[in-house]
């Protein structure tokens, strides 16, 4: 797929059903340490709530969302649909979080996500700590591509 214009925007009620689907379809497809019945479609409500919610869209499908808990500039959920990986659809939430809650932006990054790691330290993202709990991740920080530059 060509990189076509990604347009981000706060997201609507109406797409709420869509970013429902991308949230089950994607962690069904890619958390390969879940249990894969545990994974409900109504995960997404409960995940997100209270949290500002950007949505990505490209030709006007949505193609992935971002939602942050502002106080904390804390990155809780990015998911990118399948259809869309690899066409700068998270680079593109990642930098429009930073322009609407500021930096730095942090996240947890499951440990055994390896192609979301992979993907934050090849934006710039920095491992602040490893913590091993039931669910072992990384505390992550995001300070701006300037950061690459030091």
């Amino acid at each position: 797929m060509n990189k076509n214009y990604i347009y981000i925007q706060k997201a609507q009620k109406e797409e709420y059903d869509d970013l429902r689907k991308i949230f089950l379809n994607t962690r069904q497809e890619d958390f390969n340490w879940m249990e894969y019945d545990s994974i409900k479609l109504d995960d997404f409500d409960i995940s997100t709530e209270g949290e500002l919610i950007l949505t990505a869209k490209i030709n006007n499908e949505i193609a992935g969302f971002v939602s942050i808990w502002e106080e904390d500039k804390f990155i809780h959920n990015l998911f990118v649909s399948s259809n869309f990986k690899r066409c700068g659809v998270g680079k593109a939430l990642i930098n429009q979080s930073a322009k609407v809650v500021g930096l730095p932006l942090v996240l947890k990054c499951v440990k055994a996500n390896e192609n979301a790691l992979n993907f934050y330290l090849s934006q710039g993202w920095t491992i602040e700590e490893e913590v091993t709990e039931k669910e072992s991740y990384y505390l992550m920080k995001y300070e701006g591509i300037n950061v690459l530059e030091k």
